[in-house]
């Protein structure tokens, strides 16, 4: 037996280059060969032939066969919770998408998108949908988890609204000075807010409140934002892409097919998701129609330096004034932050006076008031029309009301606080209206 064993590891173990002369091809060898592989397939028979599993070396594995099931959250209350979640995509439809023209040209477009109508009242809708949906698919959360998340408000709102939907208990972290009213739009939902400490992050305070608990989950804007907005191309109901309504709700304009979408990053990922569907859709079925990404960041905010530099490890210690948008760092793709460097083809940073004189302005052509972060995009895509017109250029741009005004009536929208905060918006406010009536820009 053994010596049948040494032979068959010898063939086994010919070399495919040794060109020496061999005999293996000869009819004697040839049956000693089969002789000594039916003697050895035999000795295993009576085994499988009792039904028994053959050992691991038999079968060449390291191991034997295993199998194992686990139930990470309960199936039902899963498939539930995800049907309940379509069910509110369905429901919340397609958000206007606004017009505006400037007096002193019919050649430059201005398209709005009202964010405001969504359910919760702000872009962050689409961003808690997500989120949450996203948390569902992948097993994250079941019926006894406790939902956190560090914002500044509008994600708060809309991930309150879902897990009141879900019977989940949510916990929003913040830093101080956030808007009451977005706080008192947080807790009408049942959940609850907790300010973070002087000295202490809201990630750094959120973690030890989800530590506390038995089933806490993070949904973490700041990190999965770019995971959870899909940015492919199909109707309403299936698709929380900004960029593809945009698209389908342009198609029957004069200019179709937009210059620039212009928007702030407030965890970066609506603004990658506008960037990928550009980027993938851009030129598909004939559409030709190359539009460019430009993010505004206000003061107070790392984004765009990191957006010069690369830096990822910028930081400064203050927040921005500008509630929902900025970063105060350090700003990593996937992990802290949701904003695809490679997605910008441009970055204006705008002073915080500027984004209270571009709301006041919104304000006015609108008809109703729109919050800080509204302003801070209107700025931004007045810096690019106004170059288009310089330039004699005509084409489309498209940018977002993130909320409403009613949100901020104590801060933005308060004389006494915006003194008190050193902002100065009436310079900025007769500059961005000289050029809306005129075209001509004046320095401030």
């Amino acid at each position: 037996m053994n010596d049948i064993l040494r032979f068959s590891s010898e063939i086994g173990t010919t070399s495919m280059n040794d060109t020496r002369p061999t005999n293996l091809h000869r009819p004697s060898r040839r049956r000693f060969i089969n002789q000594s592989l039916f003697l050895l397939s035999s000795l295993a028979l009576p085994q499988f032939a009792r039904g028994e599993s053959p050992p691991a070396t038999a079968t060449g594995l390291t191991q034997a066969p295993r199998e194992a099931a686990q139930t990470f959250a309960d199936p039902a209350w899963v498939r539930d919770a995800i049907r309940l979640m379509w069910a509110e995509r369905k429901r919340s439809g397609v958000t206007p998408l606004l017009h505006l023209s400037p007096p002193f040209s019919k050649d430059l477009h201005l398209y709005l998108k009202h964010e405001a109508k969504s359910p919760t009242g702000s872009l962050k809708h689409r961003v808690a949908w997500g989120l949450v949906m996203g948390a569902l698919v992948n097993g994250a959360i079941g019926p006894r988890t406790h939902l956190f998340e560090a914002t500044s408000g509008n994600t708060a709102i809309g991930e309150a609204y879902f897990a009141a939907k879900l019977g989940l208990p949510f916990t929003a972290v913040m830093r101080p000075g956030i808007s009451e009213l977005k706080i008192q739009a947080i807790k009408q939902y049942g959940s609850q807010v907790a300010i973070a400490p002087p000295g202490t992050s809201p990630g750094v305070y959120l973690e030890q409140l989800r530590q506390a608990e038995a089933e806490g989950y993070n949904l973490n804007q700041f990190a999965n934002t770019e995971k959870v907005l899909d940015y492919f191309d199909a109707d309403p109901d299936r698709n929380m892409n900004l960029a593809a309504e945009v698209y389908r709700q342009l198609a029957m304009e004069d200019l179709p097919c937009p210059d620039w979408f212009v928007a702030g990053a407030g965890s970066g990922g609506t603004a990658t998701s506008i960037a990928r569907y550009l980027r993938k859709w851009a030129d598909f079925d004939g559409r030709n129609c190359p539009a460019r990404l430009a993010v505004v960041d206000p003061e107070d905010s790392v984004l765009f330096d990191w957006y010069l530099t690369g830096n990822d490890t910028l930081s400064i210690p203050s927040g921005s004034r500008i509630e929902g948008i900025g970063s105060s760092g350090p700003v990593v793709f996937g992990k802290t932050f949701s904003l695809l460097r490679e997605g910008i083809a441009q970055m204006i940073k705008v002073p915080d006076s500027a984004s209270l004189a571009g709301m006041q302005l919104v304000t006015e052509l609108v008809g109703f008031e729109v919050g800080p972060s509204t302003g801070t995009n209107f700025y931004g895509a007045l810096r690019l029309m106004e170059r288009m017109h310089r330039e004699g250029r005509a084409g489309t741009l498209v940018s977002i009301i993130c909320d409403e005004g009613s949100r901020y009536r104590d801060k933005y929208y308060n004389p006494e606080w915006i003194a008190q905060a050193g902002l100065k918006p009436d310079p900025w406010k007769v500059s961005l209206s000289e050029f809306w009536a005129t075209g001509r820009w004046q320095a401030v």
